[in-house]
């Protein structure tokens, strides 16, 4: 009987994370599919599996707790993390769990699912000294790009496509391409070919997550 209501439990276990009602689908292509996570104080998630390469964002940290039926063992290889942004690949065993918020705010994460297989070479980094290399994976290459305060961006047409996430609450301040950023979490999708034009017209820093998506 334990073992039946123990299979039963991993059973259940097994939504998709896109399909778990906290994760919201923002954004989906054949190269990145966009979880916009929300979950309320004293909330707890549904059990879900993530099993693909995945790059997550927290965006507003709080005390949270996590039940793990599954997962890869890192420890002998931690995974890098970059203050708020890291990878998984999700390679060798997909991780299944829920989470809880303990704390008395909402719990704000990104979830970027990167299902596209066909990899491009991107070759060498962004050389602007705004961009900051942080890491460079599989589907995705990752900066933390620091626009300072009344200042201009261009970029040559890009040989891959572009996703940006906003960082930090912008004051209407920031535009990319002509699209205005209001909030943590506003995001922009820029296909490949494209020029890219950044403009920070207010009095303080916006900070934003970069990727280049092989």
């Amino acid at each position: 009987m334990v073992g039946f209501l123990l299979m039963s439990h991993i059973c259940l276990a097994q939504i998709p994370v896109s399909k778990e009602p906290r994760h919201h689908d923002i954004l989906d292509n054949s190269h990145v599919r966009l979880l916009d996570v929300h979950i309320p104080a004293g909330d707890t998630s549904e059990f879900h599996i993530h099993q693909t390469p995945s790059v997550f964002i927290i965006l507003k940290n709080v005390k949270t707790g996590s039940e793990v039926i599954s997962e890869e063992d890192h420890t002998n290889s931690p995974i890098p993390h970059f203050d708020n942004i890291w990878f998984e690949g999700f390679y060798e065993k997909p991780r299944i769990h829920r989470v809880w918020n303990s704390d008395q705010e909402e719990f704000h994460v990104m979830d970027i699912e990167l299902p596209n297989k066909n990899f491009k070479n991107l070759g060498p980094p962004i050389p602007q000294k705004a961009f900051a290399f942080l890491f460079d994976e599989k589907p995705v290459r990752a900066y933390r790009l620091h626009m300072e305060p009344s200042s201009t961006i261009s970029l040559p047409v890009m040989n891959a496509d572009v996703l940006m996430i906003l960082l930090s609450d912008s004051a209407e301040s920031m535009h990319i391409n002509n699209k205005i950023f209001y909030k943590k979490g506003d995001f922009l999708y820029v296909s490949f070919g494209q020029e890219l034009h950044f403009i920070n017209g207010g009095k303080a820093k916006a900070e934003f997550a970069f990727f280049e998506l092989k």
